[in-house]
């Protein structure tokens, strides 16, 4: 059995590099923005409660998300359902630099 470990260990690296886990935490970082964007588009735009709006926005502060990035992205997606469009919306939103 320790063979075998010694083997694994040997090929599969242990820790992922600096870079790739800024990268990894940046993407889960980037979809939980675009989740709760989409959720209150719904909330608000398409069903228009307010009392589910009011409770995803009271999950934004709960989670300490930009807000201003939400409202960029709220308001400068044409179609949210588009990975693309929001994907380019929150690059313009980041390299404005704005915390």
């Amino acid at each position: 059995m320790p063979k075998l470990a010694d083997a694994f260990l040997k090929t599969t690296p242990l820790l992922m590099s600096v870079s790739a886990a800024e990268e990894c935490r940046a993407r889960n970082d980037r979809q939980s923005y675009f989740a709760i964007t989409r959720d209150l588009v719904h909330a608000q735009f398409e069903l228009a409660d307010m009392e589910l709006a009011q409770r995803l926005w009271q999950d934004v502060a709960d989670r300490n998300l930009e807000v201003g990035r939400i409202l960029h992205l709220l308001y400068g997606c044409c179609c949210h359902e588009d990975d693309s469009e929001m994907v380019a919306v929150d690059d313009s939103f980041l390299q404005m630099g704005i915390d």
